[in-house]
C-alpha cells in the first residue's frame, strides 16, 4: 500500500499543484479495494457509477424525485449483481490469490456457521460499495485538516509515527460519514421521551464526536487527546467492517503527502464540498506545492 500511495504521488512529479481528490484520495483506496477483492482495475469505472446510485438512497431527497433515486439505485444494484455473480463463477472455476477467491471457497450450502451463496454475494456488494468511497473523505479530509493547521504537519513530518493518533482526531473532528439512519425494534426511553417501536431515528454521529460533555474543548483539533473514543466508525454491532483497512490507508496516504510535498498550501479556502450530507467531504482539493521529494 505505500508503494500505491508513492506511486500515486510520482505521477505528479512534474507538476507544483494537484487535486487531492482526483488525483490522489480516490485512486488509491479505488486501487486497493480492486487489488484486495481480485476486481479487475479496467472496470471501476462501473463499479464508481453504481456506488454513486446506491449512495444517493441514503442522502436526503435533493433536486430529484425519490422515485427517480430508487429506480437509480435499483438498476445499480441489479448489474452490480450480475457482475459479481460473474466474478464468483470465475473464481469458483480458477482461484486467485484474492479475497473473492478466498470467500468462494470458504461457502457452502451445507456447513453450518459459513455464509450460504445469497450472503457471499450481499457481503461482496458491500465490500465493492464500502470499499472506498468513505476513505476518500477521510483521506481528504485529513489533508485538509492538516493543512489548516500547519503545527500538527510540521509536527508530523518531523514524527511520522503520530499518524495513528493524528487519524483518529481526525475521525473525530472532521469524520467522513455524519448522519446514519436506524429503525427502532422496540419502545425507547431517552430522557423522558419514548421513541416508540418503528420509528426511524435519524443518528447525528458527527455531532456525538463534538460532544462537549465527553469531549474537553471539542472543537479543538487535537491529536494528543489521550481519551478518544469517537464515533468515526459507529459502534455495536454496526461498527463498520472495514475500520482496519480505512485506517491503515488514511495513515499511509497522509504520512506520504505530508512526507513527499515540499511546502503545501492550499489554493482555496473553503474547498468545494459534495453536495451530500450522509458522507461529507470536499468535492475537490486543490493544493500547490513546491516540488515534490522522496
Amino acid at each position: 500500500m505505500i508503494q500505491l500511495a508513492d506511486e500515486s504521488l510520482d505521477a505528479q512529479r512534474n507538476r507544483s499543484q494537484l487535486d487531492i481528490v482526483d488525483d490522489f484520495a480516490h485512486p488509491l483506496p479505488v486501487r486497493v479495494i480492486s487489488e484486495l477483492l481480485g476486481i479487475p482495475i479496467e472496470d471501476k469505472s462501473r463499479f464508481e457509477v453504481w456506488v454513486s446510485a446506491l449512495i444517493r438512497t441514503i442522502e436526503p431527497v435533493h433536486n430529484v424525485s425519490e422515485a427517480e433515486v430508487e429506480e437509480s439505485a435499483s438498476q445499480a444494484i441489479m448489474q452490480m449483481t450480475e457482475y459479481i455473480r460473474g466474478l464468483i463463477a470465475a473464481r469458483r472455476d480458477r482461484p486467485r490469490d484474492d479475497l473473492i477467491s478466498a470467500l468462494v471457497m470458504s461457502t457452502s450450502h451445507d456447513d453450518a456457521g459459513r455464509m450460504n451463496e445469497q450472503e457471499l454475494l450481499a457481503s461482496l456488494q458491500l465490500l465493492v460499495a464500502a470499499g472506498f468511497e468513505t476513505t476518500v473523505n477521510s483521506i481528504t479530509n485529513g489533508m485538509l485538516t492538516l493543512l489548516r493547521h500547519p503545527d500538527v504537519l510540521a509536527r508530523l513530518r518531523r514524527d511520522p509515527n503520530m499518524v495513528i493518533r493524528t487519524v483518529e482526531e481526525v475521525l473525530r473532528y472532521e469524520p467522513p460519514v455524519h448522519i446514519r439512519t436506524r429503525t427502532t425494534l422496540a419502545d425507547i426511553n431517552i430522557a423522558g421521551v419514548t421513541i416508540p417501536k418503528g420509528a426511524t431515528v435519524v443518528l447525528l454521529l458527527a455531532s456525538g464526536s463534538r460532544d462537549p460533555a465527553r469531549f474537553p474543548d471539542p472543537d479543538r483539533f487535537d491529536p494528543d487527546r489521550t481519551d478518544n473514543e469517537h464515533f468515526g466508525f459507529g459502534r455495536g454491532i454496526h461498527y463498520c467492517v472495514g475500520a482496519p483497512l480505512a485506517r491503515m490507508e488514511t495513515q499511509i496516504a497522509l504520512n506520504a503527502l505530508v512526507r513527499r510535498l515540499v511546502n503545501p498550501r492550499l489554493v482555496t479556502d473553503p474547498p468545494p464540498y459534495r453536495e451530500l450530507a450522509t458522507l461529507r467531504g470536499p468535492q475537490h482539493l486543490a493544493i500547490a506545492f513546491d516540488h515534490l521529494g522522496d
